[in-house]
């Protein structure tokens, strides 16, 4: 697509785009940093007035009539330009997308824009979007302040700064918690023969001067902190620059164990889950953690963030499972009143005694056929299970039945199910459906029929 190739220049900028010239695209930006880090990762800055805005021709196949395609890029012309940096003239043009989910940036006729501009693939012109620091030019006061001193003698080095902050997931309420800044975290800027480093201060904040250059910029918080994502690489490109890498740092609780099934044997590859305590017994989406068990049973939870917490088997329903044990708590027990409660303040390891499964639910397959309302197969229907206590939850993948309307799932005793078919029917420009269940699962149970009815 011509978004693709005309958008590709900006360093920060991920277009997402499917087959065809009238697919939908997706726009995604890591920030693109205060202006003395922006300055210098595009290939030009100017202000300027848009004169006029036109569409680029399509190179998609010819539109039947009363189609309509978006415009996949804009030809943004601009007047009255004053060049900040990497440009000359009084007049310029810039490329953008023609939408803002492809990252095109919504000029308008007339206003006045502080224009961050990367060359395009073949180096002909400009290209612009919402992932630069282009705006309005009445709010760039703080870029056209940093922008004024590029001519004023500079020293050699640039900075590199940043903030480290602390934050949780509070597995009870699925929402993040903010902690605040983290002091004494020890920062390192290294580069090619050259290092340097810094301490977060009590706001959390750190700064090193460097000449221009490729670095590795790693933080290192206290013990008790998680060492993980804290990592990334940079450049800086001038003198002039600068580059801000904040982190966010993780309490590194972790909850180990060892699983074994009912023969003592060591149980591999079981779905282990950690969930908050208060969420025991309670409805709706409940978030858990979940590792899997090596060959000798074992499991280790990591960056398990501070609260009380149980741990089990099965807490909650799994997607497309081929073995389901009934619900288990440790040590071993299916009352959740004697479950064993592990309490984490903050980067603390706690280490479990073995737990001992009940032996796995026994699978069955559950076949079936999805008909019309005449008793006709309907093969390009979809059909899918949903879990039978909370039925929003779809605990088997939707699939399309065969010719004849047959279709099957594995599924598992005792465990209770919900199954629901839909289909489109063109004809008549809207969805049909059907349901049966919930019912639970028994090795008795016959094939299943599901009838397709307009909704009502």
């Amino acid at each position: 697509m011509r978004v693709t190739r005309l958008l590709i220049g900006l360093t920060t900028l991920t277009v997402l785009t499917l087959a065809s010239a009238r697919s939908a695209s997706a726009c995604s930006c890591e920030p693109s940093g205060p202006p003395c880090q922006n300055t210098f990762h595009v290939d030009a800055v100017f202000a300027g007035t848009v004169l006029s805005i036109s569409a680029l021709p399509d190179e998609g196949p010819p539109l039947r009539p009363g189609e309509f395609r978006i415009p996949q890029a804009l030809r943004v012309e601009f007047a009255e330009v004053m060049a900040l940096r990497g440009i000359q003239g009084a007049a310029v043009s810039v490329l953008t997308a023609g939408s803002g989910p492809a990252c095109g940036y919504a000029f308008k006729v007339g206003e006045r824009y502080l224009v961050y501009a990367s060359r395009n693939q073949n180096g002909t012109g400009f290209v612009t979007g919402i992932c630069s620091r282009t705006r309005r030019l009445a709010d760039a006061g703080d870029d056209l302040r940093f922008l004024q001193t590029l001519s004023t003698p500079s020293d050699t080095r640039g900075r590199v700064y940043g903030t480290i902050s602390h934050w949780e997931q509070d597995l009870a309420t699925g929402e993040p918690r903010q902690h605040g800044p983290v002091s004494d975290v020890y920062v390192s800027v290294r580069g090619s023969g050259s290092a340097f480093e810094a301490l977060s201060d009590a706001r959390g904040r750190y700064e090193v001067k460097v000449p221009p250059g490729r670095y590795e910029v790693t933080a290192l918080p206290p013990t008790g902190f998680s060492t993980r994502y804290l990592r990334r690489t940079i450049e800086l490109r001038d003198a002039r620059a600068c580059f801000v890498a904040d982190f966010s740092v993780r309490f590194d609780g972790r909850i180990k164990g060892v699983v074994r099934q009912s023969s003592g044997e060591p149980a591999e590859r079981v779905a282990v889950e950690v969930m908050a305590a208060d969420a025991v017994g309670k409805a709706g989406n409940i978030q858990t953690l979940r590792a899997s068990t090596d060959a000798g049973g074992s499991f280790e939870f990591v960056e398990v963030p501070p609260g009380r917490y149980v741990v089990g088997v099965d807490l909650t329903p799994r997607m497309n499972a081929d073995v389901i044990f009934p619900t288990t708590f440790h040590p071993g027990t299916m009352d959740a009143t004697l479950a064993t409660v592990v309490q984490l303040d903050g980067g603390q390891q706690r280490e479990l005694e073995p737990m001992t499964l009940p032996p796995a639910r026994r699978s069955y397959r559950l076949t079936g056929r999805v008909v019309f309302e005449d008793g006709s197969p309907a093969p390009g229907a979809f059909i899918s299970l949903a879990d039978g206590g909370a039925t929003w939850r779809q605990v088997a993948a939707g699939i399309k039945p065969e010719s004849d309307g047959t279709f099957s799932f594995v599924v598992h005793e005792g465990r209770s199910y919900l199954a629901r078919a839909s289909y489109w029917d063109e004809a008549q420009r809207k969805q049909i459906g059907g349901a049966v269940g919930p019912f639970v699962v028994t090795g008795e149970m016959g094939p299943l029929k599901v009838v397709l009815s307009e909704a009502r």
